[in-house]
């Protein structure tokens, strides 16, 4: 945790953004890069014309963090798509409530 969900790529380029910002990430929000997860789905995008070419949808899934911590995950995630040659990402913050998180059965509340 945090859950770091990509769409709109391929899995070697989600794979490639785990292993090149996950030390990153963790000292911008201050946890072990081993936290982090990123998990890959697979996704196709269609408009009124068809199937078309989009750019990456991240999905960021945590505790509630500082907006400056927020900005910078999202600073660094979009950095990384735009250096894959996209034109941008569309990136989601989204909070765990503490009572309505579990792991390994237990409770974070």
């Amino acid at each position: 945790m945090p859950q770091i969900i990509v769409k709109g790529v391929s899995a070697q380029e989600t794979k490639s953004l785990a292993i090149n910002t996950a030390a990153k990430l963790g000292e911008i929000v201050d946890c072990p890069a081993d936290w982090f997860v990123f998990d890959h789905q697979e996704s196709r995008f269609f408009d009124f014309s068809g199937e078309i070419r989009h750019w990456p949808v991240v999905q960021v899934w945590w505790f509630a963090r500082p907006q400056e911590v927020q900005d910078a995950v999202a600073k660094l995630l979009n950095d990384y798509f735009v250096s894959l040659g996209y034109p941008g990402s569309q990136i989601s913050f989204h909070i765990f409530e503490y009572e309505s998180y579990y792991e390994e059965g237990n409770n974070f509340a």
